[in-house]
C-alpha cells in the first residue's frame, strides 16, 4: 500500500512536470516492469486526470491505511468480549450445577434426619425387677396417663415373682374414663400367665382416653 501511494505521488509530480528528466525516465522504465504502474500512468495520461483527483485518491488510500489498524483493534476487542462472555456463561452453569448438588445433598440429609426422628418417637423402654415394658409399638398408640415410669412401677409391684419368661403384645381400646377394654393378644398367645397380664392391664393406672393402645410386655 505504501508503494502504491509513492507511485501516485510520483505520477502526480510527473504530470505536473516536477520531475527531472532522469526521474521521468526512471518512472517510465519502472512502468515497463510494473503492470500496475504502467496502467495507472497510461490511464492518467489518456483521461487527463488532474492533480486534485490524484490528491483525493492519495487521501483515500492514506485513510484506508489508517483504518486498517483500527479495524483490527475492533475485531480483537470483539473477540475478547466474546471470550469473556463464554467464560462467564461457563462459570454460571458450573455455579448452578454446584448449587443443585448442594441442595440435593441437603434434602437427602434432611430426609435421613426425619426418618431417624420418626423411628425414635417411641417412649424409652423402662426396666426393673426382672420386668421390661417396651415402648409403644405405634406412634399413635395410647400411653399411660401418668407416664411409662409410673406404669412400670405398678407392674413391678403387682406382678407375681414367679412370672414365666416371655414376650406378650396386647392391643386394646381405651374408654372415656381411661380404662382398657376389648383386649386382644397379638403376640404370646401360648404364654401360660396371659390372664394375669390382662388383669394387670385392666386394673392398672388409667390410659389416655378414647384411644387405642398396643403394648409389649417382656418378662425376664
Amino acid at each position: 500500500m505504501t508503494s502504491n501511494i509513492t507511485n501516485i505521488i510520483r505520477i502526480q509530480q510527473y504530470l505536473k512536470g516536477e520531475l527531472s528528466p532522469e526521474e521521468m525516465n526512471k518512472l517510465e522504465r519502472e512502468a515497463l516492469d510494473d503492470p500496475f504502474l504502467n496502467d495507472a500512468l497510461e490511464g492518467y495520461l489518456q483521461k487527463g486526470v488532474n492533480t486534485q483527483h490524484l490528491t483525493l485518491l492519495q487521501q483515500r488510500l492514506q485513510n484506508r491505511i489508517t483504518e486498517q489498524p483500527q479495524e483490527r483493534n475492533r475485531m480483537l476487542f470483539t473477540s475478547q468480549r466474546l471470550g469473556i462472555a463464554a467464560v462467564a456463561c461457563l462459570l454460571f452453569v458450573l455455579a448452578c450445577v454446584l448449587l443443585w448438588m448442594v441442595n440435593t445433598r441437603n434434602t437427602a440429609n434432611k430426609t435421613n434426619r426425619e426418618v431417624t426422628v420418626e423411628l425414635n418417637t417411641g417412649d424409652p423402654i423402662p426396666s426393673g425387677n426382672g420386668l421390661s415394658i417396651a415402648r409403644k409399638l405405634t406412634a399413635s398408640s395410647a400411653s399411660p396417663a401418668a407416664g411409662w415410669d409410673h406404669f412400670n412401677d405398678y407392674i413391678a409391684k403387682k406382678a407375681k415373682s414367679n412370672m414365666a419368661k416371655g414376650v406378650i403384645v396386647l392391643r386394646f381400646q381405651v374408654n372415656q374414663q381411661g380404662r382398657p377394654f376389648n383386649i386382644q393378644v397379638i403376640k404370646g398367645t401360648e404364654y401360660s400367665q396371659l390372664n394375669e397380664i390382662k388383669q394387670l392391664l385392666k386394673g392398672g393406672p388409667a390410659w389416655e382416653a378414647n384411644k387405642s393402645g398396643e403394648v409389649e410386655f417382656v418378662f425376664e
